[in-house]
């Protein structure tokens, strides 16, 4: 099954040359989307062997995958990761092998499939706890780990994301297509560095808050409509 990784990215630099590389070790391509980094990003995610579309300003994580998701048909498999670093590319196998089998349209990593961990900062299982019990209630499905950036998604389905979001609240937003859509959701354990430079650590408060609402707009969006 012919397969590619997204890499929603800004300002990447120390860390994509790496992502990209080990993404390309499981995946026949990669897909970097550049949302309009200042330093160099785009570069060095070429010379490491991904495709890259580079944004001449900051346009938002739902701009950057609906983007991607533009680019890819004809794949079997899309996996999309941060370009952070959190993410694990050695785990890419594990989030393709359900849509392998035939078993899931979606599979969402989950960094608390097993419960938190430890190393999960307080401020993040309260606001995530949130989050994902917002998201279920609005979207009717059973995830524990709604932001995960992390997935694999059946190439087939792409069609079934609508991309209304621009920024993070994408996360939750496409969740809720895909249980529009009746799709198959299933959830694997993956792990989270949550040391890495530049990692999504700003504002965690006033990010949790802005997705929160985002979740409750979407449902109002989704029930008007019917």
């Amino acid at each position: 099954m012919k397969s590619i990784v997204i890499i929603p990215a800004l300002n990447e630099q120390a860390a994509i040359g790496s992502i990209v590389k080990r993404s390309l070790e499981y995946a026949d391509d990669v897909l970097v989307i550049d949302d309009g980094s200042d330093d160099n990003t785009s570069r060095i995610a070429s010379e490491a062997g991904a495709r890259v579309i580079k944004h001449p300003n900051n346009r938002g994580k739902g701009v950057s995958l609906k983007d991607a998701f533009g680019e890819v048909s004809g794949y079997d498999i899309v996996v999309t990761i941060d370009g952070d670093g959190q993410h694990n590319p050695d785990e890419i196998p594990l989030l393709m092998e359900p849509i392998r089998e035939g078993s899931a349209d979606l599979v969402n990593g989950s960094r608390y499939l097993n419960g938190f961990d430890e190393e999960t900062p307080a401020y993040r299982r309260v606001g995530q706890r949130v989050l994902d019990i917002a998201t279920n209630i609005t979207s009717g499905t059973n995830v524990t780990d709604s932001q995960s950036g992390f997935r694999a998604f059946n190439g087939k389905t792409l069609k079934c994301y609508r991309f209304r979001d621009t920024g993070f609240g994408i996360e939750s937003e496409m969740l809720a297509d895909a249980a529009e859509h009746d799709l198959k959701i299933v959830e694997v354990p993956i792990t989270v560095r949550y040391d890495v430079e530049n990692s999504s650590t700003k504002g965690p408060v006033t990010h949790g808050v802005g997705v929160l609402i985002k979740i409750v707009i979407d449902k109002m969006v989704r029930t008007f409509k019917r």
